[in-house]
Parts: C-alpha cells; sequence; structure tokens
C-alpha cells in the first residue's frame, strides 16, 4: 500500500455481525499485515488508513439466543458483549463511534441529535434490518439491556397466560422457549398462514415438522387466523422507552402488550396476560439517501442493490458496500450469511486501496461458485436454516431435505452459537488469520 497524502476513510455503519465482521476483516487485511504479527499482541499502526465504526450501541447482541434470552437470566445476561471487551477495536487506526444513523449520502453519514457526522472514502453499510423490542433490543449500553431484559423476563414470568403473535422462525421459536422453560403456562401462537415459517425456501414437510413439535410441547396453535384488533386494560405500569426515533428504530417501541384481548379474523377472542409482536423487521430505508442513476432505485424493496461483490450496483457507488440484512442479496436473512457479507465487502475494498490508482471494478466473492447464486428457472431453491424450539427440540431443513427430528437436536449448539460467535469477536485478544 502507498504512502498516502492523508488517510483513507473507511467507516462501517452499523455493529453486530455483518459489521464487526467487516471491521474484523478490516483488521487483518489492512493492519495486521506484517510477518511478524501472531494474534499475541495488537497489530502495529498503519497511518494510512482510519477506520470507523459507527453504532448506536455499545456492544454485540446475540440476537440468535434473544428468545431464550428473555426466559433465562444467567444466559441472557451474556448476549450483550461491551466492545470495550475486544482490544483489536482499540488500535490507534479504528475509532468506535456512538451514535443513530440518521442519513448516510454519497461521502457523509449524519447523526442525530448532533452536527456531528462521519466523512468516508469507502463504506459498508451493515445496519441490518429492525424489529420492535422485546426482540428488537431498545437499550443502547449493557446496563440498559439488562434492565429492560429483567423487566421483560419479570413479565413473562409473571404471567399465566402469554400469546405470541406472528408464526416466522422468531415468533416460533418464542412460544417453544417460553413453554419449554415455562411448561404450567398457557402459550398460544397465532399466525395468519397455514404453517409456520412461510415462504418458498421452506418445505411443506419441514413446516409441518415446526408445528408438530409445537404441539408436542403444548403451545396452542391458531394458524390461517390474522389480529385484526386488540383491546389492552392495563400497559400503563410498564416503563416506557424512549421514541424520538422510532421512525427509523422500530426497536425503540416496545411492543410488549399486558392483559390484552385479540380478535382475529374468524372472530376468535384470544386473551394473554402477556402479548409478544413478532410480526417480521422494517427496513433502513429512510435512511439511506443516494439518488439512483438508473430508473431503478438503489433501495428496492428486498434491500440495497448490490452485486456479487457486495458493492452498491450503480456506477455512482463504487466505493460504497453494503452487506447483511440490509442488501437485496438472495439469501435468508440469518446471521450466518450477514457475517460472510461483511467478510466479502471489507476485502474487497481491502483489494481497492491495494490496487492501482482509479480502479473501481468489482472482484466478487472470495471462494464463491458462481454457479450457487444462479437462479434456476427449473426447480425451486430451497434454504437451510436450524430451528431451536425450546433445549430439547429442533427442527432443521437442508436444501430440500429435513433431518429426522431426533437427529436434528443433537446436530444443534446447546448455547445457541453463543460460545462460536464470541470466539470470533476476539475478547480479550486479537484477531488471526485464518480462524
Amino acid at each position: 500500500m502507498h504512502l498516502a497524502s492523508a488517510p483513507i476513510r473507511i467507516a462501517v455503519a452499523g455493529g453486530n455481525y455483518c459489521g464487526l465482521s467487516a471491521m474484523r476483516e478490516f483488521y487483518l487485511q489492512l493492519l495486521a499485515t506484517g510477518p511478524e504479527y501472531d494474534g499475541t499482541k495488537q497489530a502495529p499502526p498503519n497511518p494510512n488508513v482510519n477506520i470507523t465504526l459507527i453504532d448506536r450501541r455499545d456492544g454485540f447482541v446475540h440476537y440468535l439466543g434473544m428468545t431464550r434470552g428473555l426466559c433465562q437470566s444467567e444466559y441472557g445476561g451474556k448476549l450483550w458483549v461491551p466492545y470495550s471487551s475486544m482490544p483489536w477495536l482499540l488500535h490507534p487506526s479504528i475509532s468506535v463511534k456512538k451514535g443513530i444513523i440518521t442519513r448516510i449520502s454519497p461521502r457523509r453519514i449524519e447523526l442525530a441529535d448532533t452536527s456531528d457526522h462521519v466523512d468516508f472514502d469507502y463504506l459498508v453499510i451493515a445496519l441490518g434490518q429492525s424489529r420492535t423490542a422485546p426482540i428488537g433490543v431498545a437499550a443502547s449500553t449493557r446496563g440498559e439491556y439488562l434492565k429492560d431484559m429483567d423487566r421483560q423476563r419479570s413479565l413473562i414470568g409473571g404471567a399465566q397466560s402469554v400469546v405470541v403473535v406472528g408464526g416466522g422462525a422468531v415468533g416460533t421459536e418464542l412460544a417453544a422457549e417460553i413453554k419449554s422453560d415455562y411448561p404450567g403456562k398457557e402459550v398460544t401462537l397465532v399466525h395468519s398462514h397455514s404453517l409456520p415459517i412461510p415462504g418458498p425456501s421452506f418445505t411443506s414437510e419441514f413446516r409441518h415438522c415446526v408445528a408438530s413439535v409445537l404441539q408436542s410441547l403444548g403451545v396452542k396453535t391458531l394458524f390461517g387466523e390474522r389480529v385484526v384488533s386488540e383491546s389492552s386494560a392495563d400497559n400503563d405500569d410498564i416503563d416506557s422507552v424512549p421514541t424520538k426515533h422510532a421512525e427509523i428504530l422500530p426497536e425503540l417501541v416496545d411492543s410488549v402488550k399486558r392483559n390484552a384481548t385479540l380478535i382475529t379474523s374468524s372472530g376468535l377472542q384470544v386473551y394473554g396476560d402477556v402479548v409478544l409482536n413478532c410480526l417480521g423487521t422494517k427496513t433502513k430505508a429512510s435512511v439511506i439517501d443516494l439518488p439512483s442513476s438508473s430508473d431503478e432505485p438503489v433501495f428496492s424493496p428486498n434491500g440495497i442493490r448490490v452485486n456479487e461483490s457486495m458493492q452498491v450496483d450503480d456506477p455512482n457507488y463504487c466505493h460504497i458496500f453494503a452487506a447483511g440484512d440490509i442488501s437485496n442479496k438472495d439469501v435468508l436473512k440469518f446471521a450466518g450469511p450477514a457475517t460472510k457479507g461483511g467478510r466479502i465487502a471489507a476485502t474487497n475494498i481491502a483489494k481497492l486501496i491495494r490496487a492501482p490508482s482509479g480502479e473501481t471494478s468489482a472482484f466478487g466473492a472470495p471462494s464463491r461458485k458462481d454457479s450457487r447464486d444462479k437462479k434456476s428457472d427449473q426447480k425451486t431453491e430451497y434454504g437451510s436454516i436450524k430451528l431451536v424450539l425450546g433445549e430439547r427440540h429442533a427442527v432443521i431443513q437442508r436444501g430440500a431435505e429435513v433431518v429426522p427430528t431426533e437427529a436434528a437436536i443433537h446436530m444443534m449448539s446447546p448455547d445457541i452459537k453463543l460460545s462460536k460467535v464470541t470466539r470470533k469477536l476476539f475478547i480479550g485478544t486479537y484477531p488471526t488469520h485464518g480462524k
């Protein structure tokens, strides 16, 4: 890398699985480049680059375990990992800026409630998608998070009847977890489709297996029922959360209802001491201000248009990459693809930085066969998913095949990949090549 007259400014908008994966790859490819680096100490300074992570939180949240964390206090406390516990983020070429991103324009990131901003030469957008609380995390610090989780856990623990609305992956896992941890509670799952886990990526066999496990646990399932109205008699004692920026951060809105009665599309009345809303995600489209050079918008209904390198698919934005849930990649919106996408984006930005001056072309995805991403007109492409339904049940789909239920639980991570994920955060240590 040649010595620039001014450091190259790299920004990563958003942390968690995708953003931290990109930061880790930047560390390895732009900072830990000398033959003497072995991961036992901080990489030497690099005067050629400044890398800034912008996140509204002061730590990583293991969202995969959130449904269990709402039921189990000790486990839930481990889901938040402070950035301060990752010494590699203290590198002199790295800064972590805490703030709410309100606007991303072609060369600048603007933050809420301040005139402060971050200008960049290269950018990875890793803002993901949002859910309302409690699955979406409203807290911005670990202390706030622990307080919120204790309150939500107390509400669930003190309820005799719990209703979960929405039978996607999160809703089914949450209903199963609550029933497994509190077998004496009445747990009802209300879902508008005829079977849980909707979408063309999942087989009928898989969806039937999920329904069967839920019923075997004792979860009451109301499939084919859409909630058309609700009334709540007692929500005044629930602590309110800030909603100033709720239009761009739905997780700031607590969707939990107490002593609520739901009316479904067929006229059923469903009562719950606690009602938990798991009706899907919302995009960050309002934050993205990148005018398209064509008639096709940069932010499509499925996310930001990107090519195989995670580069924004517009000639005006060769310096901007988007990965994870906010991109329009035709993959399931899960942690694994988000982590991989962040790595790919950072790898390709590093290649652009090392390339001859003026190079802007995409490099593609490392170690990836093009045929995997090509759509087939002849058959449906099924996804892979591991659904954790309490500590003793799981349903796994691999492509078009469903793993037998008795074998599936032995293929699952007992802690829902918490140990694996935290190892990759390099807590108390430094990233190493090939790990």
